[in-house]
């Protein structure tokens, strides 16, 4: 089968981190991220020793690196200082994005496009993600049907992007990066037709430097159709010469020196050819999100509006590989300026939040941390936040069936769930189990919600008065803390057990017998009465004392 790689092209990746960080200073206001994603906009990438790390070290002679569509059409350009690009445009507004912030949304995209493939792979060079996608696309209604999906994908994270598939990753690169079609229209290379594809495109697709670029535009061959109509042995040849000149402004420039060693991969390329290799890419183990603030976070609305976004793209994480969360854990950073010193790892809250059943849904991952960080009290500004699942199950997945009712409580009632035990804690939320016991307020214990007991406990004989008990409709349906009645204000008492039953592993009661293990012997009798005109079930222990009020009967 011959191979099919899918690439995803994102042209404005950079403007988009920028935009999104000047929304986290804005605290996610409708009105400041409406007035970001207008505003023109220019990007200087923080590189490994560069001197420009934030925006405070940016002076007017630094050189910008990438520019928005709204500053390109008022005539600002990458390569301008900012003092040249604010001479055109006044109000324009420079970033600085670190260039390990476009490693991971990279990464991120990356492990979202696992759904459509097993080998996924990306090049911040290139700004583009791949996927191999052989004998996937029936699994999508065909390579049209599996591009728009990840496209869709992809447009959920929030980046513009291009998708194209050819027989190779250069070839898609190059399509998907400088095709001339709409970015909403992915493009389908079929088998075979790489040579055609390429014809249309520009020079600098093949991936050359700009003297040969611009060597080659004054000799009039501005496109690889151009190259494709000359003789392959002299293009060659002029291709990998080391002594090729050409006329530029101020003198003359060698050219051959970035291009000899490539010259056979370019002419490959040319011809359609693309049999590089896939540089996999391989994701943590625990998937985390990691947002970091420049000034200090004092409110929880706005750490929910930040932790919104990272479970929206810690879903797609986990949804490419088909896994769900079983535990979240939300890390605050704080300000050790407003720390406790004398503490260890003050400046460090860690907020846990155990899912009962897993789950991996954006809404639903959101209202359980939702849940959990209103209950929760900031003692400093928080720094950083980090969301992360360190505990992953399998996700369930089921066919659907047209004939057959899709039960509503499967999709609200985990998510349900995980809310309360965030909220109230692991320990107060769960299922009701029976329990084989005499004693009928003492049948259902708590347990946590989706354990199954494997093992029930040994039945034990029942008295055939407690057997009458089982299934009557003169059970509590409520059962509340024991608490003594007046004997005059209970009215219509009616006998209903008596149990004298042997428990040698309960405590209390009278004890008896001799050895090391005594044995207790409980006997209480049980009533139902009216007490303020409502039906109550009684326990009454020694008929010298007054009754205790254990549950009333609905």
């Amino acid at each position: 089968m011959q191979r099919r790689v899918a690439c995803v092209a994102l042209p404005e990746i950079r403007i988009e981190l920028a935009r999104e960080r000047q929304s986290q200073r804005d605290g996610g206001a409708l009105a400041g991220s409406a007035a970001t994603a207008q505003a023109p906009l220019a990007v200087i990438v923080a590189r490994p020793g560069a001197a420009v790390k934030t925006e405070r070290e940016v002076l007017g002679n630094t050189r910008i690196d990438f520019v928005s569509r709204q500053a390109a059409a008022l005539g600002v350009r990458a390569g301008q200082t900012v003092a040249a690009a604010r001479a055109r445009c006044a109000a324009l507004r420079v970033l600085v994005v670190a260039e390990g912030a476009v490693s991971s949304a990279l990464a991120r995209i990356a492990e979202a496009a696992l759904a459509f493939g097993p080998t996924t792979a990306f090049d911040v060079g290139q700004d583009a993600v791949w996927v191999d996608v052989t004998g996937c696309a029936p699994l999508h209604r065909g390579e049209d049907g599996l591009a728009r999906l990840l496209a869709a994908r992809v447009r959920e994270l929030g980046h513009a992007c291009r998708v194209a598939i050819a027989d190779g990753p250069r070839l898609a690169s190059a399509v998907a990066r400088f095709s001339r079609r709409p970015d909403s229209e992915p493009v389908i290379v079929q088998r075979g037709k790489g040579a055609a594809a390429m014809r249309q495109l520009p020079v600098v697709a093949l991936g050359v430097d700009e003297p040969l670029r611009l060597w080659l535009a004054e000799l009039g061959l501005r496109t690889c159709g151009d190259l494709q109509r000359l003789p392959r042995a002299s293009l060659c040849a002029r291709l990998a010469g080391r002594e090729v000149y050409a006329p530029r402004r101020g003198g003359r420039a060698a050219l051959g020196a970035g291009v000899g060693a490539r010259a056979h991969d370019v002419m490959k390329l040319l011809e359609g050819v693309d049999d590089a290799p896939l540089d996999a890419w391989r994701p943590s183990e625990v998937p985390e999100e990691r947002v970091e603030f420049d000034w200090g976070v004092h409110s929880t609305d706005a750490l929910g509006f930040v932790l919104k976004a990272s479970c929206d793209r810690l879903a797609a994480r986990l949804q490419g590989r088909a896994v769900a969360a079983s535990r979240l854990e939300v890390v605050l950073a704080l300000d050790r300026a407003f720390c406790d010193e004398s503490t260890p790892n003050s400046h460090r809250t860690t907020l846990s939040m155990v899912v009962p059943s897993p789950l991996s849904r954006a809404a639903d991952l959101f209202a359980i941390v939702r849940a959990r960080l209103d209950s929760c009290t900031l003692t400093a500004p928080v720094l950083a936040v980090t969301l992360r699942a360190p505990e992953l199950a399998p996700s369930s997945m089921r066919p659907l069936d047209l004939l057959a009712p899709e039960p509503k409580s499967d999709g609200v009632l985990p998510r349900l769930v995980a809310e309360l035990m965030a909220e109230m804690g692991e320990e107060c939320a769960g299922t009701l189990s029976l329990v084989d016991t005499w004693s009928p307020d003492e049948r259902t214990r708590l347990v946590p919600f989706g354990a199954a007991s494997k093992q029930q406990p040994p039945r034990a004989r029942r008295s055939e008065a407690t057997r009458g008990l089982v299934g009557s409709a003169l059970e509590p349906s409520r059962i509340v803390p024991a608490e003594p009645l007046p004997r005059e204000a209970v009215v219509g008492a009616r006998h209903l057990a008596r149990i004298e039953a042997t428990d040698w592993w309960r405590r209390g009661g009278s004890r008896s017998g001799s050895g090391d293990r005594p044995i207790v012997v409980t006997r209480r009798d049980l009533l139902a009465a009216w007490f303020d005109d409502a039906l109550c079930w009684l326990e009454l222990r020694d008929s010298s004392v007054d009754p205790l009020l254990r549950g009333w009967i609905d």
